[in-house]
C-alpha cells in the first residue's frame, strides 16, 4: 500500500499559496510585483514536482497491490478449475466454482460502478482532463473482460451429467429353474446425477446474468446511436459518444459470445477429482482468502481514482505554469 511520505515544507506552502491561482493576465500586472511573479514560478515548479513525486508514488503502490491481487485470484482460478468432484466431495468443488464466479461477477459489478462515475465526469466536467480519464475506462474495460474470462475458465470446467448405467450388476443366481440378478444402483450414477444438477443450476444463473448484461448493453448501444443520429451534440461530445459506441458494441460481442459457449459446457471430467479432505480445505481457503482480496479490491479502486485526479490536477497546474512563463517572457522589459 502508500507510504504517505511527508511532503517538504518548500513544497507544501507554495501549493497552498498558489496551486489555485489563475493564469496570468496583463490587467493583473500591478496586483503584484515582477520580483514575486518571479518567486511564484519557482514556487509553482516544486509543486509540480511534490505532486508527480506523490503520483508516481500512487502509480506504483498500486501496481504492487494490483499485482498481488490478481496472483492471489488467478491462483484460485487455476486450482478450482483443475480440479473435479467426486463421490467423497459430492458436490463441493462445484458449489465453491459457483461462489467463486459470484465473487468475480461483484468484482465486475464494482468495476462498472467505476466505469460509469468517470464517464459521467468526461461528459459534465469541462475541466476534467478527457484523455486521462478515457485511459482510464480502457484500464477498467481489460479488468472487466479479464474477469469475464476467468468466470468462463470456472464455468466451462463444470461438467454436465453423462450417460451412466443406472443399475450396478452385483451377482446372479439360480433357483428352481429361475435365474435371479441382484442389482443396486449405481454409485457413479448418483454422482453423475448430482453432478449434473448442481452445473446446470450454476450455468443457468450465469446464462440469465449474461443476458441480462446483453441487454444492457444493447440499451446503451442504442442510446448512444440515437444521440449520434440527434445532430444535437458538439464536436467533443460526438468524439466521446463514437468512442463509447465503440467500446460498448466490442463489449456486447464479447458477452454473446460467452453465452453460446455456455450451451457447450465440458462433459469429460476437466481436471483430477477431489476427495473430501481436498473439498474441505478448500473451502476454508476461499473463505479465508475473500475478505482480503475484498479489500484489496477496492483499495486499488480508490487509489486509481485518487490518481486519476492527481494527475489532472497536475495537467492544470502545469497549463498554469505555462500561462506563467508566458507573460513573463513577454513583459520581461
Amino acid at each position: 500500500m502508500i507510504v504517505l511520505h511527508r511532503m517538504k515544507t518548500l513544497a507544501i506552502i507554495p501549493f497552498l499559496a498558489f496551486s489555485t491561482l489563475p493564469p496570468i493576465k496583463a490587467q493583473d500586472a500591478p496586483a503584484i510585483s515582477m520580483e514575486e511573479r518571479k518567486a511564484s514560478i519557482v514556487q509553482l515548479k516544486q509543486n509540480i514536482e511534490a505532486r508527480e513525486e506523490r503520483l508516481q508514488e500512487l502509480v506504483s503502490d498500486i501496481r504492487t497491490l494490483d499485482e498481488r491481487t490478481e496472483k492471489r485470484i488467478g491462483k484460485i482460478v487455476a486450482t478450482l478449475k483443475s480440479i473435479q468432484d467426486s463421490e467423497s466431495s459430492k458436490t463441493r468443488i462445484t458449489r465453491l466454482k459457483g461462489e467463486a464466479i459470484a465473487g468475480l461477477r461483484r468484482s465486475i459489478e464494482s468495476y462498472n460502478s467505476e466505469r460509469r462515475k468517470i464517464f459521467e465526469r468526461i461528459r459534465t466536467d469541462k475541466s476534467a482532463t478527457a484523455d486521462t480519464l478515457s485511459i482510464y475506462i480502457d484500464k477498467l474495460d481489460e479488468r472487466i473482460q479479464k474477469r469475464a474470462d476467468q468466470i468462463m475458465e470456472l464455468a466451462k470446467s463444470m461438467p454436465q451429467s453423462k450417460d451412466v448405467e443406472k443399475y450396478q450388476y452385483e451377482s446372479e443366481s439360480y433357483y428352481n429353474g429361475w435365474y435371479y440378478e441382484t442389482s443396486r444402483i449405481s454409485e457413479d450414477w448418483k454422482q453423475n446425477r448430482r453432478q449434473g444438477v448442481a452445473t446446470d443450476k450454476e450455468l443457468r444463473e450465469l446464462s440469465k446474468a449474461l443476458e441480462e448484461a446483453i441487454a444492457d448493453l444493447e440499451r446503451r448501444r442504442d442510446i448512444i446511436n440515437a444521440k449520434l443520429t440527434s445532430g444535437n451534440l458538439n464536436p467533443a461530445n460526438t468524439q466521446l459518444a463514437e468512442q463509447e459506441l465503440g467500446r460498448t458494441e466490442a463489449i456486447l460481442a464479447h458477452r454473446k459470445k460467452e453465452l453460446g459457449e455456455l450451451s457447450s459446457p465440458a462433459v469429460e471430467p476437466y481436471g483430477e477429482a477431489a476427495d473430501k479432505n481436498t473439498a474441505d480445505h478448500l473451502v476454508d481457503l476461499l473463505k479465508n482468502a475473500r475478505g482480503d482480496l475484498a479489500e484489496d479490491h477496492w483499495t486499488v479502486l480508490k487509489k486509481s481514482d485518487e490518481a486519476v485526479k492527481e494527475r489532472e490536477g497536475i495537467i492544470k497546474m502545469k497549463a498554469n505554469l505555462a500561462a506563467r512563463e508566458k507573460w513573463l517572457s513577454e513583459n520581461a522589459n
